[in-house]
């Protein structure tokens, strides 16, 4: 069985920024792992990912990414 991650992408300027750059690459294997290392709840990491809420607090800076297995 193949196994999906979770990348997030931590930037030196807010994403909506066009001159950012990468300063931190962080991998999870799940949304809760993820939500403990952010000090945030997996229900808005999850609705951050599928575009469902605006960037708040930290997630003005980063984006996040689920691997594809093949």
């Amino acid at each position: 069985m193949k196994k999906n991650f979770w990348y997030i992408y931590f930037f030196d300027k807010p994403i909506t920024d066009d001159k950012k750059e990468i300063i931190k690459t962080m991998k999870f294997n799940t949304i809760n792992e993820m939500s403990e290392v952010l000090g945030m709840k997996p229900a808005v990491l999850s609705n951050y990912f599928h575009g469902l809420i605006k960037p708040r607090d930290i997630l003005q800076y980063c984006i996040i990414y689920q691997s594809i297995p093949l």
